[in-house]
């Protein structure tokens, strides 16, 4: 393992992989602490000293509550086993339905 290290040949080294029970067990943990975090962001949002604890250096508490949001949902999708590019098209379809009822799912 050490000589395909050197060597650079990163193919060559065992690969480990958590059961499918660990992964969902780790993913419901990582999704509730991402929830908690999400609602935490959101009832702080408008508090005065919240948002100034939160801006500055090119940061506005805006991206905050964007990261929650898209950290929750990137672990929501990823504990459905649904890839985000398919969550993402259903939204904008949602969003901008087709003019046409004969497009309509």
């Amino acid at each position: 393992m050490l000589r395909a290290l050197a060597e650079r040949r990163f193919g060559d080294l065992p690969r480990q992989a958590p059961s499918p029970s660990a992964r969902q067990e780790q993913l419901a943990a990582e999704l509730a602490a991402a929830l908690s975090h999400l609602r935490a962001v959101h009832a702080s949002y408008w508090d005065r000293d919240w948002r100034r604890e939160h801006r500055g250096l090119g940061r506005y508490p805006e991206q905050e509550l964007w990261e929650a949001v898209d950290g929750y949902l990137e672990l929501r999708d990823a504990a459905e086993s649904r890839p985000r590019d398919a969550w993402l098209a259903d939204w904008t379809r949602r969003l901008n339905p087709p003019q046409d009822p004969s497009q309509f799912p």
